[in-house]
């Protein structure tokens, strides 16, 4: 259940949508209720998916190319995204179709809540009537000073009931971070941002060099108004003032240990994706250090055009077999209690607790009790799952 270590022969008593109670199956029994049996399965909270980007769903074949030739850094990759995204245009119709068929898959296999980030405003709609749950964040950069000015222009003219959120560091400049952090922190809303996700990034930041730099460049979109802070990406965030316990730092590869530190101290939340950076190619998390400084990171999948799959299973798996060191349990943590924890939704979702809403899987686990969570976060897309209704 998550609240609690697992329930041999357990049950889960619900009412009107809600859990009611959790406990031994014998002791559950109410007079007159529907019993549904799930012999051999595990029954489990929904997953949650707390980062993706369900408008770029129509460029999976990149994702899929990349899963076989990983690129060789971020600005490589950037630079292949967008030139597909030029040459090979989609209509307003093929990318909802394609973000609808996304979410599809993302259902099948058990996730009831999605954190989704794009570019369009549009996209907002993506995410509805898809049977889950979807959080949508209109993202925003522009390095230079007139696209950093016109971002702030454009932020002022954005209905108040859209969360907004900037990209990365190393693509919005510091006045419009500041400005949407602000606007989130008014709103109560959650401020989730892709931090040190590749050792460019981090190059960047420290000098105003490397591929990055060559990639705007490249783009014309650099006229020198940015002042790299010569520092790594979680430092220059602390230092713009914008970390707390509603930002969201997405990947969070390239890490110090004082940055780790620093994140705990704020009580910043950290979201993983363990199969985009290895189809990207831009490192592995430190997990095991992050845990150790009290952070509980949830984790997403990114979008199709860096991951061959949206598959919260295969993360799980990719992420054990990345870090043997990491327990089971906190593994799948990551996929359940911490994600809902990091969207703001602990209360609803992430575990089976009273109260909560009663959005559980049944997953097939031929296995002994004591090697539930093993097989939990390892079986990866061959996990049988079926939603329990």
């Amino acid at each position: 259940p998550m609240a609690g270590p697992p329930i041999i022969d357990g049950g889960v008593l619900w009412a009107d949508g809600r859990i009611v109670a959790v406990g031994p199956f014998a002791g559950l029994r109410v007079e007159g209720g529907r019993v549904v049996e799930h012999e051999g399965c595990a029954l489990i909270p929904a997953l949650v998916n707390a980062h993706a980007h369900l408008e770029l769903s129509h460029l999976a074949p990149l994702g899929r190319e990349a899963a076989v030739t990983p690129f060789p850094g971020m600005a490589e990759w950037i630079t292949a995204l967008l030139h597909r995204r030029e040459t090979v245009p989609a209509s307003d119709e093929e990318i909802a179709a394609q973000a609808r068929a996304a979410l599809d898959d993302l259902r099948r296999t058990g996730t009831i809540l999605v954190a989704d980030t794009g570019n369009r405003p549009e996209s907002v709609h993506l995410g509805r009537d898809g049977g889950m749950d979807a959080l949508f964040f209109l993202e925003f950069l522009g390095l230079s000073r007139a696209a950093a000015e016109a971002g702030l222009k454009r932020l002022a003219a954005v209905e108040a009931g859209t969360a907004c959120t900037a990209h990365a560091p190393y693509s919005t400049a510091p006045g419009l971070i500041r400005g949407l952090k602000q606007r989130a922190a008014a709103a109560g809303r959650l401020f989730p941002i892709h931090v040190a996700e590749s050792a460019d990034e981090i190059e960047f930041l420290r000098t105003g060099g490397g591929p990055l730099r060559r990639f705007l460049e490249s783009r014309g979109a650099w006229d020198g108004s940015f002042a790299p802070p010569g520092c790594g990406a979680v430092d220059d965030l602390h230092r713009l003032g914008v970390l707390d316990g509603r930002t969201l730092c997405v990947h969070a590869v390239h890490l110090s240990s004082g940055e780790i530190d620093t994140l705990a101290s704020r009580q910043a939340k950290v979201c993983l994706c363990p199969g985009s950076n290895r189809t990207l190619g831009v490192g592995k998390a430190p997990v095991a250090k992050l845990l150790a400084a009290g952070i509980r990171p949830a984790l997403g999948t990114d979008s199709l055009a860096s991951n061959p799959r949206l598959d919260l299973w295969e993360e799980m798996r990719l992420l054990r077999e990345d870090h043997p060191e990491v327990a089971p349990e906190e593994v799948f943590a990551m996929a359940t209690a911490n994600g809902a924890a990091a969207l703001g939704c602990a209360g609803r979702l992430g575990s089976l607790a009273p109260g909560r809403d009663a959005r559980l899987l049944a997953v097939r686990c031929p296995v002994p009790p004591d090697d539930i969570f093993e097989f939990l976060t390892t079986a990866g897309p061959e996990a049988e799952v079926r939603w329990v209704e």
